[in-house]
């Protein structure tokens, strides 16, 4: 692999986390589970935050911009969840939810760390 394509890969792979928190905060704000919703606006700034500093170094160093390429969303909320209001959800509903929520976080940063 090419530096630039080592960069590549890791800035492209840190914009689509910033798009799995974003997904995550949407999810947990209709389930009215606020506090997961806030830890996962601060992981999003985050990533957003070392994004930026670390498209910042590779433009400094290498000076060049690293090609974008398309992300594909993060498939994070089930299309039917579309169709309800959150006053809908019961509590079985809600718990299988944040599991599934919390299983694919955990697959997310696994994959991140696997890349790292």
């Amino acid at each position: 692999m090419t530096i630039e394509e080592i960069f590549s890969s890791v800035i492209n792979h840190m914009a689509e986390g910033v798009m799995y928190h974003k997904e995550f905060v949407k999810a947990y704000d209709f389930l009215g589970l606020w506090g997961f919703s806030e830890c996962h606006t601060y992981h999003q700034f985050e990533e957003a935050y070392n994004y930026r500093r670390f498209y910042h170094y590779y433009a400094t160093h290498y000076f060049k911009l690293i090609p974008p390429i398309d992300i594909k969303k993060p498939e994070i909320i089930p299309a039917s969840w579309y169709k309800y209001s959150s006053s809908a959800v019961d509590n079985s509903t809600k718990k299988t939810a944040v599991k599934e929520l919390m299983n694919k976080w955990v697959e997310w940063e696994r994959s991140t760390k696997q890349l790292y």
